[in-house]
């Protein structure tokens, strides 16, 4: 095989020089192509190819996300929504014109800050709960150790390993409140209402972010950058902590999930961290916002918008997340399952709207 390299590399750097002056030209064409065949297989084999979602990325980047709005156009066709009985949950009893309201604000903002509150013993049930069991620990950029680290971070909140600390995604589904969010129809109705198609939950999660590090961590997401893990998402990000400037608070450029609000420029990088220099250069102060809260706040973010999680600088913060996206194309998660003991009122909801669960299922 290394004999078999040493002897095309030479015609690999010509065909690189001969394409190099069309490239510019060549590579839509040659993304959407790679796509495209990427989709079948993931039609065919329920997984999606790493090269069809680099090209995604790509696709993304150079049409400044004109890509995903019109493969989602196409998904909405065959998976139109859901016809709820009602939008009642954690989230308030929403009419018709309060989901057109939240939705417009979304589409216009990229983010909606609900009025509305986890109720404080759901919080408290949680942050036990984050306390007890193991979590992964991102100890920095540079540290690494050979086998991940693991242990429940309340054994070592005085003292934390690393700036990061998170639950595998199949604890995160096995709790009874987790199980409660996920069939809750008020979220379940902004999800769908957002994305204009039937939502897929696929990606859980709940971190404890610690003020191991002084500075900025890339791998724990306190520089920008864009998501970019699914064709069209919806992230519903709960404190569990109460986060004030000096824990970490969440910060998002509104409007920069809308297409071409990003400049090319940034861009062409990829899927890159960038600077507050970078985002500052581009966006005015006024569309940098962040989300300081009490324990229990409730945001919806079009996460493809420019995002970070601020260095926490004492103290620590916990976060739940759930995505829910109208497709599974895109980035492979490791295997999570529901288990068979579904709490009752989940178990309902996964019969009456199974596409909801096909991620877990």
């Amino acid at each position: 095989m290394s004999l078999l390299r040493t002897l095309l590399r030479p015609v690999w750097r010509l065909l690189r020089a001969l394409f190099r002056p069309i490239w510019p030209v060549l590579r839509i064409p040659f993304h959407w192509t790679r796509l495209a065949l990427g989709w079948a297989s993931f039609l065919w084999r329920g997984r999606t190819p790493g090269f069809a979602y680099q090209s995604l990325i790509w696709l993304f980047c150079l049409s400044g996300g004109r890509s995903n709005d019109r493969l989602s156009w196409i998904i909405s066709r065959f998976a139109p929504p859901y016809r709820f009985p009602g939008a009642r949950g954690v989230l308030g009893n929403l009419s018709a014109e309060d989901l057109a309201s939240i939705t417009e604000r979304l589409d216009r903002d990229g983010y909606y800050v609900f009025p509305a509150r986890l109720p404080e013993e759901g919080c408290r049930r949680l942050t036990d709960y984050a306390l007890s069991q193991p979590g992964t620990i991102l100890e920095g950029d540079s540290a690494r150790s050979a086998t991940p680290l693991r242990a429940p971070y309340g054994l070592e909140r005085g003292a934390p390993r690393g700036v990061r600390y998170e639950l595998a995604m199949s604890d995160v589904i096995a709790n009874p409140e987790v199980q409660a969010l996920l069939c809750d129809l008020s979220i379940l109705a902004v999800a769908q209402s957002y994305l204009r198609a039937r939502p897929i939950a696929d990606v859980l999660a709940i971190w404890w972010t610690t003020a191991f590090n002084a500075q900025p961590s890339a791998a724990a997401a306190q520089l920008f950058h864009f998501d970019m893990d699914r064709i069209k998402w919806l992230k519903f990000f709960i404190y569990l902590t109460d986060v004030g400037p000096q824990s970490g608070p969440h910060a998002f450029v509104a409007g920069s999930h809308r297409s071409g609000s990003v400049p090319q420029h940034l861009l062409e990088r990829g899927y890159a961290r960038l600077s507050d220099d970078d985002v500052r250069g581009c966006f005015p102060d006024a569309k940098l916002v962040e989300f300081e809260a009490p324990r229990g706040m409730i945001l919806a973010e079009d996460t493809r918008g420019l995002h970070k999680g601020k260095l926490v600088s004492s103290g620590d913060r916990l976060m739940l997340q759930l995505q829910f996206s109208n497709s599974l194309f895109g980035a492979t998660y490791p295997e999570c399952r529901l288990r068979k003991a579904i709490e009752p009122p989940l178990r309902g909801v996964v019969d009456a709207y199974p596409r909801i669960f096909s991620a877990f299922l």
